[in-house]
């Protein structure tokens, strides 16, 4: 069985993410990007802000986005980087970040 999340649902989510932490770029990957989600299966995002995260906490800045989508109640994993962490992963076979970039769709970039 294959899970239904709507593009209605992903927007919302998108949009309470951005009214909380103004990210840069917001890319869904994973299996429902590649469009094979179970209804065991998660909703993958990365996150990508403008700054790095010397002088705050990334965890913090994680804890603000659950917060801000958990009225959604599907199972999410969140990954969080900088654009410049971005731009060292982005052509890695290895890293999340280089898959994520690759199978991923853009849900939301910063004009």
């Amino acid at each position: 069985m294959t899970i239904t999340i709507t593009e209605t649902d992903l927007a919302a989510m998108v949009r309470n993410i951005v009214e909380a932490v103004h990210p840069e770029q917001v890319i869904l990957f994973g299996s429902l990007a590649r469009g094979g989600a179970t209804e065991e299966s998660e909703i993958d995002l990365l996150i990508v802000e403008q700054e790095g995260f010397t002088g705050r906490s990334r965890w913090r800045e994680l804890q603000t986005i659950r917060q801000a989508i958990s009225n959604f109640r599907i199972s999410k994993d969140i990954l969080l980087y900088s654009r410049d962490e971005v731009a060292r992963w982005r052509n890695s076979l290895n890293h999340v970040v280089g898959h994520a970039l690759r199978e991923g769709r853009s849900l939301y970039e910063r004009p």
